[in-house]
């Protein structure tokens, strides 16, 4: 009852949104998953150069993560939506399989195949589907080693040279992911292994590599004692207690703020190679779009090129880098001007380039957290791996939508 009286009252909520702004076609809105500031950033950029140079005025909501997709999907099924809005990186596809949103691939062939080259096809592969593209990255997140440079000289190249340094007491914690999905996967794919067949149309988690990477993450946690809950891990990597840190890229500029004391102490690194000689590391973020209800298409279009430019990217860089975040922008030319330090922007560069996003699979967000439960129940209730896969793959098979 409750969220039947909480989808009725956003239903209203929209429509009185819907009723109340101005119809005007010289105004584009945006709702922003993300922060207040991020969306602040976005509205500033727009007055200060799209606005003079286009006439076309941006006005740009923040929605946070927690409200975004039941929002969107209120306002699909309401058919109260803005002209564009930023989302998960599966959501344009999920949206756009609906028909709420622009193939951008199909509308503007052209300009899209522009900006194909200019992204990394790391996360290009996770927003494409059947050679269609709804969302364009907007901004990126990829794992990568954080290490303490005076107690861990060399950063571990392989697993086994991972393990070795485990069996010597340096601890090491999963900050982005553990027990999880996401902190399952770089393994599973460092071990040759796989959710999905090529093409999308089976499940492949059921392999021997998948096998060996499951087992391998069990005993990470069960033998060398990663932590269960990534509960204050920088605390633990400030002490010294986990001086290997598997986690995401905004710990880049939080680190400093938050221990000034360890400058010239820590630095980051490749995610370790596995079996197959990979190193590839999981990497999400964003993706801006267009709904198909807006009358302002070709303008909303124009408006994603123009955060696609560098000089835009860099200044977003810059504003976010203020409030001690980090923007990754999916401009590969981008990186040569980016100002962030030598050592920091090499590893970067290369980890998203030997990384992977989520299945561009449909189904694949309603199987994740069948995923999880394969992984806890190997983890934490000591269930065999090659079953608890083998039922796993059953279930991915029977989710898929494609």
């Amino acid at each position: 009852m409750k969220n039947c009286v909480k989808t009725i009252f956003m239903m209203l909520m929209l429509i009185f949104f819907s009723c109340t702004r101005k119809e005007q076609s010289d105004i584009l809105t945006i709702w922003h998953v993300g922060s207040e500031e991020e969306a602040q950033i976005i509205k500033n950029l727009a007055d200060k150069y799209f606005t003079p140079q286009e006439g076309i005025k941006v006005l740009c909501e923040s929605i946070s993560w927690s409200e975004a997709h039941t929002k969107y999907l209120t306002a699909i099924a309401g058919e109260v939506l803005p002209d564009l809005g930023t989302m998960g990186l599966t959501w344009a596809t999920e949206f756009g399989s609906k028909g709420a949103m622009v193939d951008l691939n199909e509308t503007f062939p052209e300009d899209m195949k522009q900006i194909e080259k200019n992204i990394f096809s790391s996360i290009w592969n996770s927003v494409k589907w059947k050679n269609k593209v709804y969302g364009v990255p907007f901004d990126m997140t990829v794992q990568i080693l954080y290490y303490r440079k005076d107690l861990i000289p060399n950063p571990p190249q392989t697993w086994n040279e991972l393990i070795s340094l485990l069996k010597q007491g340096r601890k090491m914690v999963i900050g982005w992911g553990s027990l999880d999905w996401i902190g399952f996967s770089p393994f599973l794919w460092q071990a040759g292994g796989d959710y999905y067949t090529s093409d999308g149309k089976k499940s492949n988690i059921y392999s021997k590599e998948a096998i060996e990477a499951l087992k391998f993450f069990n005993e990470l946690y069960n033998i060398y004692k990663v932590p269960r809950s990534a509960e204050n891990f920088a605390a633990g990597f400030r002490s010294g207690e986990y001086p290997l840190v598997m986690c995401g890229n905004w710990l880049i500029n939080s680190f400093p703020y938050e221990m000034p004391e360890l400058e010239g102490k820590w630095s980051i690194a490749l995610l370790p190679k596995g079996p197959s000689g990979k190193r590839t590391s999981f990497i999400g973020g964003r993706v801006i779009g267009i709904f198909k209800s807006s009358k302002n298409i070709d303008k909303a279009f124009k408006f994603i090129k123009f955060l696609m430019k560098p000089e835009i990217q860099i200044e977003i860089y810059n504003e976010v880098a203020k409030s001690k975040n980090v923007y990754l922008p999916p401009n590969i030319a981008v990186w040569k001007q980016l100002p962030i330090k030598e050592e920091f922007r090499k590893v970067l560069f290369e980890q998203i380039k030997e990384a992977k996003g989520p299945p561009s699979v449909l189904g694949w967000d309603d199987s994740t957290k069948y995923v999880v439960e394969a992984i806890q129940n190997v983890v934490v209730l000591n269930k065999d791996p090659q079953q608890e896969l083998q039922k796993l793959n059953k279930k991915l098979n029977e989710l898929i939508k494609n």
